[in-house]
């Protein structure tokens, strides 16, 4: 099973989020832990606003209002990045790359933009497999 240890950040994806934030969630028991790992280790949690609005919409959408409302107060205990007009171009381009051959979003292929760039190759957590399928490092 594959742990956080040696890391101090990591980005984490809407799918990390959700699991998280509802007990109903197939993966929830597997995001506990990794939170509990990611308390103990001061590791600093990485996201976008992009990942945060599909969090908070997926949640309240499928789970319900407490658990949005839950993640809403998380939101301060967050690096936030704010992605740029060029990064979005970028993240278009690679959606535009890997459209054809394989279902990525435009926020999977914007958060490989900001991975890959400004986060020089950080590890993600995340439990969808487009992630992988980009080049990203994951844990899940």
């Amino acid at each position: 099973m594959q742990t956080l240890k040696g890391l101090d950040a990591v980005y984490c994806d809407a799918s990390f989020f959700i699991a998280l934030f509802s007990k109903k969630d197939s993966k929830h028991k597997r995001a506990l832990t990794l939170f509990k790992e990611i308390k103990k280790n001061r590791i600093r949690i990485h996201t976008c606003w992009f990942i945060v609005s599909e969090t908070m919409t997926v949640l309240l959408y499928h789970y319900g209002y407490s658990e949005a409302l839950a993640f809403n107060r998380s939101i301060d205990l967050l690096h936030i990045i704010h992605s740029t007009e060029s990064q979005h171009h970028q993240a278009i381009a690679l959606f535009n790359l890997f459209g054809k051959e394989r279902k990525v979003s435009f926020v999977d292929a914007l958060s490989h933009v900001l991975i890959s760039g400004e986060l020089h190759n950080m590890s993600a957590l995340s439990f969808d497999r487009d992630f992988r399928s980009i080049g990203l490092t994951t844990i899940s």
